[in-house]
């Protein structure tokens, strides 16, 4: 008998110490394609603390939708600012919960199949559009995608735009352009320096000027109603030493 009661108290220790969150208890993040290899780093973490990681990862403009039709999420990362401004201003964010969780670059990437390039610095008037010659550059739509929209804005800067634009493999978010380069389905595609080291298939053709384009910025936050002690030690790991060697070990640049 004493041995059971010894046992159910160790028990309720547990539960009660597992990092002042229940036992068990779940946080479901709704987070932007590229950060798939950091959240899955650290869930194991998190399970230690007796938090269940659950993801969902997207490009950042469907999955800001997502929560606006009541999707169950309880912390947004978004690849801009633009998307987490949209859910801000539907008052979707819980109050000052919002925080930068990362930072990264901009390269074009090249897939298995080797082919001539010009030997030219890569810059403003390179004939990027003679490289890629009747194949596509893969990009997440620039519409809506933030990566597809800082390569837009990149190639613009550089006087790219016009000569690829009809070229473009558009993909629903940054991780589909990246396996259509590694696939050879399209000669050149627009990632992060992150997405890079997601595939052997694929390596660095050229970074873009960080001057050419807007500042990549992940900021997250907790969403409205979803403000509980389990969520806010998830939004704590991510900006915490330990969560910003996992950004930087998949790619990423840390917080300024």
């Amino acid at each position: 008998m004493r041995l059971r009661l010894l046992s159910a108290l160790i028990v309720l220790i547990g539960l009660a110490t597992a990092d002042g969150a229940c036992a068990g208890e779940s946080v479901t993040i709704f987070a932007a394609a590229s950060t798939k290899p950091v959240l899955d780093a650290l869930a194991p973490v998190l399970e230690r603390r007796g938090i269940v990681l659950k993801t969902v990862h997207a490009g950042s403009s469907t999955l800001a939708r997502q929560i606006e039709q009541g999707a169950p999420a309880d912390i947004y990362i978004s690849a801009n600012i633009r998307w987490m401004d949209y859910l801000i201003d539907r008052g979707l964010i819980a109050y000052d919960s919002r925080r930068t969780v990362a930072t990264n670059q901009l390269v074009l990437i090249v897939g298995p199949k080797p082919f001539a390039a010009p030997r030219m610095a890569f810059g403003p008037g390179y004939p990027l559009d003679r490289v890629l010659q009747n194949e596509r550059l893969a990009i997440a739509d620039p519409d809506h995608v933030p990566a597809g929209i800082y390569g837009r804005e990149a190639l613009g800067t550089l006087k790219m735009w016009a000569k690829v634009q009809d070229r473009l493999a558009r993909t629903r978010d940054v991780t589909s352009a990246l396996m259509m380069v590694a696939r050879g389905e399209a000669r050149l595609g627009v990632v992060y320096a992150s997405d890079a080291n997601r595939s052997e298939r694929v390596s660095v053709f050229a970074a873009f000027p960080p001057a050419s384009h807007s500042p990549i910025t992940y900021p997250g936050a907790i969403i409205r109603g979803q403000d509980r002690k389990a969520v806010r030690t998830v939004m704590d790991l991510l900006t915490s030493p330990e969560g910003q060697s996992a950004f930087k070990a998949a790619g990423f640049m840390g917080v300024p």
